[in-house]
């Protein structure tokens, strides 16, 4: 579905646009990678993976029920601990796609291959607070004047936007620490959807050589001005190419966001689908 443009971030998003521009950024479509549900990806990619670990579920995995079909020798992870998602993990994961795979039995035997964690990342392990807005669905969820923090579908952050956020606590883990609890040598596919904490991450697989095919991530631009957000994406890219990865967009959206892909170059055969 097509995002609908706000008319207060209009002016913000011409300038994602012309960001995108000038930084010759290819969109995934354009260049052949096949679709899983709301992310691209080389199909080789997908096939000549073993590892997977999903930062940020919410209620959607079909992205990485998707992979699965695709290669069901992956090994998958997932790690989420807004309480909506810790709540209904186990329906979310059988229901997730369905109507992609049509075939019941073959859906349910991938949804058993499947882990979930309740972590967030953050490249501080440990316990940190959870932020979320008390009065974002209030006008349209009964079940919040009952406190029940499961019903509610927003998403949560390690960042504190505003000071009437509230807050539940979390264990958080870095990707080195998972790898190593997961007995893990190695990943090969990281998705990431946290919420703001895109350059850390980032960063991490990069300073650690963490030697990854592909990143696919969402880089929040609403937590600095849109300026000193785009300087920082920018920065960001230009890391990734200097340690031999190609960026790319995932898709263009009218949103205070960019959807990135970063791939290894010496993959480039795999961009044929």
């Amino acid at each position: 579905m097509a995002d609908r443009i706000k008319p207060h971030v209009v002016e913000r998003v011409k300038i994602i646009r012309q960001w995108e521009k000038d930084m010759g950024l290819l969109e995934a479509k354009d260049i052949g990678f096949k679709k899983y549900h709301n992310y691209y990806a080389p199909k080789k990619l997908i096939r000549q993976s073993e590892a997977v670990l999903s930062f940020g579920v919410g209620g959607d995995c079909k992205f990485e029920k998707l992979l699965l079909h695709e290669n069901d020798q992956l090994k998958l992870a997932m790690f989420d601990p807004t309480p909506y998602t810790v709540y209904n993990i186990r329906g979310i994961i059988r229901s997730n796609g369905r109507k992609e795979i049509d075939d019941i039995g073959r859906n349910n035997w991938l949804s058993t291959k499947i882990k979930f964690f309740p972590w967030a990342y953050s490249h501080t392990p440990g316990e940190q607070k959870f932020y979320y807005d008390p009065n974002r669905e209030e006008e349209h969820n009964t079940h919040l004047r009952a406190n029940k923090l499961q019903h509610l579908t927003q998403s949560f952050s390690l960042i504190k936007q505003n000071e009437k956020f509230k807050s539940v606590n979390v264990k958080t883990k870095d990707i080195r620490t998972i790898m190593k609890e997961l007995k893990w040598d190695s990943v090969d596919i990281v998705k990431a959807d946290i919420e703001g904490l895109w350059k850390e991450i980032s960063d991490e697989i990069l300073d650690n050589n963490i030697n990854i095919k592909m990143l696919a991530t969402e880089f929040e631009l609403i937590f600095d001005d849109i300026h000193t957000s785009l300087a920082k994406a920018k920065a960001v890219v230009e890391k990734f190419n200097q340690h031999g990865y190609d960026a790319f967009l995932n898709r263009r959206r009218d949103k205070l966001m960019l959807e990135m892909l970063f791939i290894r170059k010496d993959l480039k055969y795999t961009y044929e689908s």
